[in-house]
This record gives C-alpha cells, structure tokens and sequence, in this order.
C-alpha cells in the first residue's frame, strides 16, 4: 500500500491540501512525512461548512497529559488531535526524532533552539509549559526539571558567544583615531558591529574602498591577510 496509494495521498497531503491550509504536517528530521491532521479551513473548502467566527488556534489551551519526557532528554507526545497546539509548540524549537511507541519524538538541541531564536521565536510558552508539568512532579530532580534548567540556560545564554565569518575587523590605536575614520571616509556605512570604542566587525566588501580611503588622506594601515 505504501509504494502505491500511501505514496499519491503524501503528496497531496504535503502539496496543494498543504498550500491550502487543509492540512498541518509532522516531517521527520529527513523531511518524511511521520503525520498530519485537517485543519478546520478544510471544512470550510471541502464541505462548504462555515468556519466559527470566534476561532482562534492561537488561543487554544495545551494540555499537558500528551507529553512525556525520558532520562535522554528526549519528548514522546501522543499524536492525536488534542496534541497538535503542543506539537505546534515543541517543533517551533525541537528537532524531530522519528517515531518511538506510536508518539511523536522530539530533541531539544542548542542548534535548533538557537535557529528558533534566531528567526525571532520565544520560548516563553514552551518555558511556561515545562514548568507547569514539573510543578505536578514530587521529586526535583527528573528529565523534565533537567530539561527545563537546561532550555532556560539556552535561552539565558543566547547571542551572549557571537561568530562572524566573511567579515574584517578594524582596530585603531585610540578613538581620536576613531572619530577621524567615522568623519573623514565611509566606515560607519560598513560596520556589523561595534566590539569596543577602538574595534569594529566591518562587512568584508567594503574594507578595500576604507583602505583607499585611508591611503588618500595619507594613512597607511597595518593589513592583516588572514582568514
């Protein structure tokens, strides 16, 4: 069945019933389709039945009774349709791990916590969330309170270690120095970031238009030629 029909319904599913809003999808990390769920819109497209006015997936309440967490770390949540605001959740942040017992497994990972970061998401309600469950718990010390300290550790840490690649930085002796470059050439357009009031992160294709700028006005800058 699956190298026939279950091959054609995937790719509907993760096609125009997709692109329609019809239906919302469970991908594992290899982009393979674990589960889906019809949205309320295919009501509305397929049967003609009005949506509710008051309608709103973002207010709905998440249970808590569809989550487990184990001694790896790792979240098992119940694919049913009561989960799926959980999942919503979880996979705004967690990379997908298969399926493990007829649940859906997610990892919290530093890469993929901080790419959630990094496209503007907060983890405030997923915080909320693993706080509320480890409130129910007697003891202090189990994976979901690991798992939790560790997100909000994550979170706390988040840009405070910063890399650039294909950048250049500039260095001057003093910021006298400085505010003769930010006057008399066009650093300030170039800049990524300042790192002290004598060091700044410039766009790498802008440093050779500094350099003669630099030259003109009769400067000579120490050049350092190195990845």
């Amino acid at each position: 069945w699956m190298r026939a029909e279950g091959h054609y319904l995937a790719r509907r599913l993760r096609g125009p019933l997709h692109w329609w809003g019809i239906s919302d999808l469970a991908l594992s990390g290899e982009g393979r389709l674990l589960a889906f769920r019809l949205t309320p819109m295919a009501d509305l497209l397929l049967n003609g039945i009005e949506l509710p006015e008051q309608a709103d997936v973002q207010n709905e309440q998440v249970s808590t009774s569809f989550l487990d967490v184990l001694e790896t770390g790792e979240l098992l949540v119940s694919c049913t349709p009561g989960a799926w605001p959980l999942i919503e959740l979880i996979e705004d942040f967690a990379e997908t791990s298969g399926v493990r017992s007829e649940r859906l497994c997610y990892q919290l990972a530093p890469r993929s916590v901080a790419e959630a970061l990094s496209r503007g998401q907060r983890p405030t309600a997923l915080i909320q969330l693993l706080q509320q469950l480890a409130q129910d718990e007697e003891q202090t010390d189990t994976p979901l309170v690991r798992l939790l300290a560790q997100l909000e550790r994550w979170t706390a840490n988040y840009g405070r270690v910063r890399l650039y690649t294909g950048v250049s930085l500039l260095e001057v002796t003093d910021t006298l120095v400085m505010r003769e470059l930010s006057a008399t050439t066009s650093v300030e357009e170039q800049v990524v970031r300042a790192i002290s009031p004598t060091r700044m992160i410039l766009k790498k294709q802008g440093t050779e238009r500094i350099v003669e700028d630099l030259k003109r006005r009769g400067h000579v800058p120490l050049l350092h030629e190195k990845e």
